[in-house]
């Protein structure tokens, strides 16, 4: 048996294609008339199920079965290169003739890998991680469901350095913060494109089934020119669900949850049905529909948890054309979510003491067309079209006017153009959108229609100098119609590699958030037991922003089994006119009302460590971060110059472990510090900075796969999170609650049990 030794940057283009291609095929039984065929092992003699295995002269690719065998056919005589990748392991490659239609055989080990995995989010074009000058990391699909994960939110909580917190009490949002930044400060793509209009990330990230994303790429700092001017805090790139052979999964899981009243169960069931006609084209059919039950925590007859009735569904077509170097790709999706909290659930809203109700939408599609030229020139243009829309109720005290309506079409135009050469890759593109609002809450006199345009253009230049150091930098121009002007932002990143386990990286980016963003912090809640409405001030100028990032990796083999990692990163990100809300109360209304101002400057700096080892399927993570959060003066209502919900320590650790009998257990650990909340009257008689405390919750989970012959297989899983039970203690209760004041882990203990099926 021969071993493949990873030679690095001339398998990097082939070994992004066997990840990324759409076209794959699952072949086990090879003819005896020629082609190649083989075993992928790992070093210990375990088969390598999933491996993506890709003849370069022809980009075919197929996938490894469940016995880790594979099969290439037909291949022409002559001189060929096979590129092997598999989750976990290094990129592997080796030459080999054809002679006379003659078979070959080829038996692969792989090595265990940090950073051999192929991402596009750091600079829109394939790179092994390793290579890439920007901090990413990645949650692989075993990762996924090994935690269980329902949602999005659930599929990055095990990310270092990343917090999913729930920002409201009664209706559950939650948000997705990098570096200490709030959410809006994200970019969230969908397989490298914007999907998701201001409005629908106030509950998007809940709304995306984790069943239907691969993996997720998390791009710490402002990240390349390519993306959103928005993009101050990171990216985070979904990369959806691939098909690579013909086949039907089915899954049936349930949450039990508990409560003052008893145990709350959330059954859930997804369907995904792929069809593959040999390497030119595939569909893929996907459902999901969620059933999430309320959950009353502390038995004062207000939920905690809201219902959320969850409805998703979706197709995604691609075909390949001009012999296998372009690609056309369409889809549509549809969501439907029903969310409601507060009491008497099931009474309408308008009977109830306190109720938040959204009944919402989503429609979209998208076509794209990828074509690689030559090998120097390849391009891609998408259009995308997403129509979210909403009936709403926020209202106390049986409030018989309270309801409204938003909607929020959204479409969004994108072309990126590459040129490559021997030491760099040149990338320039445009982008263009409008988005417009129209939301109408007539009880408060609250009216915003607006159309918003953008038109931004950027170029980089991604180019190696000398052998050990990468060089990113470049420009995005933007226009947007609630901004005067253009806004030019520069972004630049520097990668030095002395040695091919030492990596340091340092980059700077400029961004903006203009005035027109609509998102949590302009819905209504209710506090006190009266509406809250939050106002843009006359004259709200657009954020700008500055993130600087500076990193060090060191990945050591241990000996032939087993590899390791350890990063450290500084980020120091400044912020300019910050979005600020005050009170500005009116006695002349019954609501409470705020203003959204700009707010002086702001500042986000600290330090993050991370630890990782890999032995075979063996998995390990760590990782820890401490940070300052300051304000450049005082703030009026509370007089704090911290910014608030920002804890200074947080961080996770958790374990993957494959074991005999197709068993896997993953058990995890997450840590949220201490910080500031402000806690408004209403439960408690006068406005209060509150410093919470901290919470350590762990999660532990089963997974065991029953083959039943070729890829046929019943995975089985239980899971329990939150096994401590780690939960706020000083929530307030009864209708004249602050359901902004909520911290700590997002849901109580819970039991989830989950069966599959593939066919």
């Amino acid at each position: 048996m021969s071993e493949l030794v990873p030679s690095g940057a001339a398998v990097v283009a082939a070994g992004a294609l066997a990840l990324l291609a759409t076209g794959q095929a699952m072949a086990t039984v090879c003819p005896t008339d020629g082609g190649v065929h083989g075993t992928v092992e790992s070093l210990q003699g375990q088969p390598v199920a999933g491996a993506a295995v890709t003849l370069t002269s022809s980009s075919a690719t197929v996938v490894t079965s469940v016995d880790g065998r594979f099969c290439l056919h037909p291949v022409t005589a002559g001189e060929h290169r096979l590129v092997v990748y598999a989750e976990g392991y290094g990129l592997a490659e080796q030459g080999f003739l054809i002679e006379d239609r003659e078979p070959v055989q080829l038996d692969v080990q792989l090595r265990p890998s940090f950073g051999a995995e192929v991402v596009i989010s750091a600079t829109r074009t394939e790179k092994r991680l390793a290579d890439v000058p920007l901090h990413v990391q990645t949650v692989p699909r075993s990762r996924i469901e090994s935690a269980a994960a329902r949602t999005l939110a659930d599929a990055v909580e095990w990310t270092r350095g990343v917090r999913v917190e729930s920002t409201c009490q009664t209706c559950n949002a939650s948000q997705i913060r990098l570096l200490g930044l709030e959410g809006p400060y994200s970019q969230l793509l969908v397989d490298g494109r914007p999907a998701l209009s201001s409005l629908a990330m106030v509950y998007g990230i809940e709304q995306l089934p984790a069943r239907l994303i691969d993996s997720v790429e998390v791009v710490k700092g402002g990240g390349s020119p390519a993306y959103g001017a928005g993009a101050v805090a990171g990216v985070i790139n979904l990369i959806p669900h691939h098909p690579d052979h013909t086949h039907i999964e089915a899954d049936a899981r349930s949450e039990r949850m508990g409560g003052a009243a008893g145990t709350a169960e959330t059954p859930s069931w997804s369907l995904v049905a792929d069809w593959a006609s040999g390497s030119e084209r595939a569909v893929t059919v996907h459902g999901q529909v969620d059933r999430v039950a309320p959950v009353d925590v502390d038995g004062d007859g207000f939920s905690e948890v809201s219902i959320r009735d969850l409805d998703a569904a979706g197709a995604r077509y691609h075909e390949f054309f001009l012999e296998g170097s372009a690609r056309f790709s369409a889809e549509v999706s549809y969501m439907s979510e029903f969310r409601r909290g507060g009491d008497r659930l099931h009474l309408p809203p308008e009977q109830a003491e306190v109720a938040e109700q959204l009944d919402s939408n989503r429609r979209g599609g998208a076509v794209s067309w990828l074509h690689t030229v030559s090998p120097l020139w390849d391009w891609r243009a998408t259009v995308s079209h997403a129509a979210t829309g909403r009936a709403s109720y926020y209202g106390a005290g049986g409030d018989p006017g309270a309801f409204g309506a938003t909607r929020n079409p959204l479409w969004v135009f994108d072309s990126h153009v590459n040129r490559g050469g021997d030491r760099g890759t040149v990338s320039f593109g445009v982008q263009a959108g409008r988005d417009l609002i129209d939301d109408r809450q007539p009880a408060y006199g609250r009216v915003i229609r607006e159309t918003y345009r953008s038109v931004s253009g950027f170029v980089q230049d991604d180019r190696r100098i000398g052998d050990h150091v990468t060089l990113l930098y470049g420009v995005r121009a933007d226009r947007h119609s609630a901004v005067d002007g253009a806004i030019v932002s520069p972004r630049a990143a520097l990668m030095w590699t002395p040695r091919s386990d030492l990596t340091f990286r340092v980059s700077h980016s400029a961004g903006f958030l203009p005035p027109a963003v609509f998102d949590e912090a302009l819905h209504i809640a209710l506090l006190g037991g009266k509406p809250m409405v939050v106002r843009d001030a006359t004259g709200l100028r657009e954020e700008t922003s500055a993130s600087r990032m500076a990193s060090l990796e060191w990945r050591p083999t241990v000996g032939r089994r087993m590899s390791m990692a350890f990063d450290a990163t500084v980020f120091d990100t400044r912020i300019d006119d910050l979005f600020h809300r005050l009170e500005a109360a009116d006695p002349a209304t019954p609501e409470l009302e705020f203003l959204r101002t700009n707010f002086g400057r702001a500042r986000v700096r600290g330090v993050e460590v991370g630890w990782g080892l890999r032995r075979g399927g063996l998995t390990l993570d760590a990782g820890y971060a401490w940070q300052r959060a300051e304000l450049g003066e005082a703030e009026p209502d509370f007089g704090s110059t911290t910014m608030f919900r920002t804890p200074e320590e947080y961080g996770t650790a958790s374990v993957q472990w494959p074991l005999p009998r197709e068993l896997t257990v993953f058990t995890g650990l997450r840590y949220t510090g201490s910080m500031l909340a402000p806690h408004y009257a209403g439960y408690i008689p006068e406005n209060r900075l509150e410093v919470t405390r901290g919470f350590l919750t762990w999660d532990v989970g089963l997974l065991r796969r029953f083959a039943f012959g070729g890829d046929r297989r019943i995975t089985a899983s239980v899971a329990v999170r939150n096994l401590t039970d780690g939960y706020q203690q000083d929530l307030d209760r009864g209708p004249f609650r602050d359901p902004s004041y909520v911290y700590g882990p997002r849901f109580p203990r819970s039991l989830v049990v989950g069966l599959k099926l593939d066919l």
